[in-house]
């Protein structure tokens, strides 16, 4: 029998076995399946199904690169460079492209499911922390546990969060307020987003809703919130971010 190793990453329990991954499974995992069996038809870069193990995780195929799944922060300097940024953005467009034309099973179940219009299925997660880096690249979206019906915008605000990023504290060393602000444009100028006007209203009501349904998830007991949860998420990430996207409102809406 291989052995497990353990990949990180705080909602699945991820491990390494030979070429596969194997990640603790939900009632949202036949959707995921779904999508990443369409995204493979479309020859998109993200993990490949093989399908579930004995104990009812699902597989996945191990996908060969530089990743921080899970890590702390500080991340590498290069992570943050203009040039991922950009990339990431333009990957993103590219995925939101390629799933327009995704129609899944109505009685599909996804893991979040954002009050917004049902525009596409968004991955949800975009960030530094679920990339794969390649030959220099930002290469492969990993992690789309969080999949699921949104708008565009939704997952294009809550991305530049991320890979800008708009986080209150600090997560890239010297990173300053205008840095922030000619990041975010950049990742809007690289997807190649027009019509900015509601950005950072539905980047405030993605931070609340995210933060009110870790609460509500770690209390109904599932797994990968709880952790969240201990670790102070829905107050760290959510309501000082929240603040501070208020407090920088006019310079950020300025910069757009």
């Amino acid at each position: 029998m291989l052995p497990e190793t353990p990949l990180g990453g705080n909602l699945n329990d991820a491990v390494r076995v030979g070429d596969t991954v194997h990640r603790r499974a939900g009632p949202w995992t036949p959707a995921v399946h779904a999508l990443l069996r369409y995204l493979e038809r479309a020859n998109f870069p993200a993990p490949r199904v093989v399908g579930m193990d004995a104990r009812g995780r699902e597989v996945l195929r191990f996908i060969e690169g530089e990743a921080y799944n899970g890590t702390l922060e500080p991340l590498p300097d290069h992570v943050f460079s203009d040039v991922h940024l950009a990339e990431a953005a333009k990957l993103l467009r590219r995925y939101h492209d390629v799933v327009a034309d995704f129609h899944p099973q109505p009685n599909l179940k996804w893991r979040m499911v954002a009050p917004t219009p049902y525009e596409l299925i968004c991955h949800n997660d975009w960030s530094p922390w679920n990339a794969v880096l390649r030959k220099g690249r930002v290469d492969v979206m990993l992690d789309w546990d969080l999949a699921g019906p949104a708008t565009r915008l939704w997952d294009i605000a809550n991305a530049a969060y991320c890979w800008t990023p708009l986080f209150a504290a600090h997560v890239h060393v010297g990173q300053t307020l205008d840095d922030k602000l000619r990041r975010l444009r950049l990742f809007l100028d690289s997807y190649r987003l027009d019509d900015r006007s509601e950005l950072l209203l539905t980047l405030r009501a993605r931070l609340q809703f995210v933060g009110e349904m870790v609460a509500r998830d770690a209390a109904a007991g599932d797994p990968g919130m709880q952790r969240l949860a201990a670790m102070n998420v829905p107050k760290k990430m959510f309501e000082d971010d929240v603040a501070y996207l208020d407090e920088n409102w006019a310079k950020l809406e300025r910069a757009l």
